[in-house]
């Protein structure tokens, strides 16, 4: 199959491109002879009629007759090779479905931005999102196709808005194309899983480490809130873990641009996830100091998800999560039943004030909007000393991790220069490390990372959850001394990162090492 110039430039192959013009330059070189034909012909022609010799309309209908011929038989047996000449007509004649439409026009309008469609992540009621790359800047990024006919000017100004939006826990909006039809967004990549899956995966989260994902999330929403931000995405499958450990949630909800009907998931997570108040309105008509709060029940929720693994309302229709609700809402001994399901939350401040992560969540899961906190910035100033507090009972090798992430933001970062390094003189590096760890291959390999010390931390309770992913086929190809150096290097910069290191968290570490060997052995 021989490629159309335009295809050439489009997939970087700048010198065939060239090459393939230069055949075009010599086809074009063998008509110069037909063409001199025919123009002959035809002045021959117009000199006769001007002397009056000949005015023959059927001579010069063959020559024009001729003259078409030879520019069909070009067009289709030495144009048609280098460039798309197709008519509209024949472009829509060959479309067999709408996707055909949204990839030709989003492929030719990403090629300036440097953007190359990867694949089709998933289709929801208002966006098809795709997976790009970046080739030049070594990234991916994320297209967000609106599916609308039409776009409002408000909604245009909304969304060139998001643009200037700075927080780490907001993915950040890179560029967008709403010139017509098919208009798209350009968001950030976020390497790594939703919040449900690293759950999965993980299971329950530590106290501590719920405190900042609340902290993460309250601080991005409060931001959002200032900068007059309204959205309702405040549920689980829409908060992302990304490859340093850190939640990040949209800026915005696709579905404020789409004249799209509601659709059931998205109610269910309405009556899952949202606040009474938003309940009562289907999730909609709350203005922006009312949502503010509305979020602080929201928090509240996902808060009690990300500490017990569950969720507070639970059931598989809308009639039992409502049932759910209304039981937690009015009966007082099951509302303490559930309260009692969370861990122990008790932390202590450096000035030995006593904190308690699950008075916070009371709070916010009260269900009159007066009685939670005024606003998000009240939700910041409760949460941020249990962020620098210490809780009993947490492991010394979770407390040594948690300051190694603290005190150096380029932890994973570091372990993983070392790691490649080390391999290097170990292995000259094979071609499964060259590929993993690329420079896109760590950002998807960071996520991972993040969780497989979670899980090494808690080997004697998780041993089972690492052995399944340690049997993945994505691991197989690794030897047991790449997943020993692997955690020898770690343990190594846990050392040099961890202000409080001593021999008892060496140690405990040891310890960690050892069993995890084990299962992997």
């Amino acid at each position: 199959m021989q490629y159309t110039i335009e295809q050439l430039l489009q997939d970087g192959k700048l010198a065939e491109a060239h090459a393939r013009f230069g055949e075009f330059l010599r086809q074009c070189e063998f008509e110069m002879n037909d063409l001199a034909l025919s123009t002959g012909r035809l002045s021959h022609y117009e000199k006769q009629v001007d002397a009056g010799v000949n005015n023959d309309s059927f001579e010069r209908n063959k020559i024009a007759m001729n003259f078409q011929g030879q520019i069909n038989k070009f067009r289709r047996e030495t144009l048609g090779k280098y460039f798309d000449i197709r008519t509209q007509q024949e472009f829509f004649d060959s479309i067999s479905d709408r996707d055909t439409v949204i990839h030709q026009i989003l492929d030719y309008r990403l090629t300036p931005k440097n953007y190359k469609r990867d694949a089709q992540l998933v289709e929801g009621n208002s966006s098809i999102v795709y997976q790009l790359v970046n080739p030049v800047m070594k990234r991916h990024a994320v297209a967000l196709v609106l599916k609308v006919p039409t776009l409002r000017e408000e909604a245009r100004h909304e969304i060139a808005r998001l643009t200037d939006l700075r927080h780490r826990n907001v993915m950040k909006v890179i560029d967008h194309d709403l010139s017509s039809f098919p208009y798209f967004v350009i968001t950030e990549y976020v390497y790594g899983s939703t919040l449900p899956k690293a759950l999965d995966i993980n299971g329950p989260r530590p106290v501590t480490q719920t405190i900042d994902w609340l902290y993460q999330l309250t601080d991005a929403l409060d931001y959002l809130r200032h900068k007059r931000i309204i959205h309702t995405n405040m549920r689980p499958s829409k908060i992302y873990v990304d490859d340093e450990w850190q939640v990040m949630i949209s800026p915005f909800d696709l579905g404020q641009f789409s004249s799209a009907e509601q659709t059931y998931n998205r109610y269910v997570d309405v009556c899952q996830y949202g606040s009474p108040e938003l309940v009562k309105c289907d999730g909609v008509g709350l203005n922006l100091q009312e949502m503010c709060v509305s979020d602080e029940y929201s928090l509240g929720l996902l808060a009690y998800k990300i500490l017990t693994g569950k969720d507070l309302f639970e059931g598989d229709t809308i009639f039992e999560i409502l049932t759910s609700r209304q039981r937690f809402a009015n009966d007082k001994k099951y509302r303490e039943q559930k309260f009692a399901e969370l861990p122990h939350a008790d932390l202590e401040s450096a000035t030995r004030k006593k904190l308690s992560l699950n008075v916070i969540i009371r709070k916010l899961l009260e269900e009159n909007p007066k009685d939670r906190y005024p606003d998000l910035h009240k939700v910041l100033r409760a949460l941020h000393p249990l962020t620098r507090a210490d809780q009993k009972g947490v492991s010394i090798a979770r407390q040594c991790y948690r300051r190694c992430l603290s005190v150096n933001k380029e932890f994973i970062n570091d372990f993983y220069r070392a790691f490649i390094q080390r391999e290097l003189v170990k292995n000259d590096m094979p071609v499964t490390f060259i590929k993993e760890f690329s420079d896109i291959g760590i950002k998807r390999q960071s996520a991972m990372l993040q969780m497989a010390i979670d899980l090494m931390i808690d080997v004697d309770k998780c041993g089972a959850t690492l052995t399944k992913i340690l049997k993945n086929e994505n691991h197989q190809k690794y030897g047991f001394s790449d997943f020993e150096l692997f955690i020898v290097v770690l343990i190594e910069q846990l050392k040099v990162n961890d202000p409080k290191w001593d021999d008892a968290v060496a140690q405990e570490w040891n310890r960690i090492k050892k069993e995890t060997l084990i299962l992997i052995q």
